[in-house]
């Protein structure tokens, strides 16, 4: 349960970096991707920052 939050936690913010520009410190991040192994980590990453690309992009072409 806490990786899930801790994924959904790190999008939301990753979206909101891309979309309004709200800084966030990079502590913030190496707090919450934490894992157990070096292809977990990679994995997580990999997929937040997909997700939250995605959703930026998505949101553009709803918008414009």
């Amino acid at each position: 349960m806490g990786v899930i939050k801790n994924f959904s936690l790190v999008v939301v913010n990753l979206i909101a970096d891309l979309w309004f520009g709200i800084v966030r410190k990079p502590e913030f991040y190496d707090n919450h991707t934490v894992t157990r192994t070096k292809r977990g980590y990679v994995l997580f990453v990999t997929l937040a920052g997909i997700i939250a690309v995605g959703t930026a992009i998505w949101l553009c072409s709803r918008i414009y």
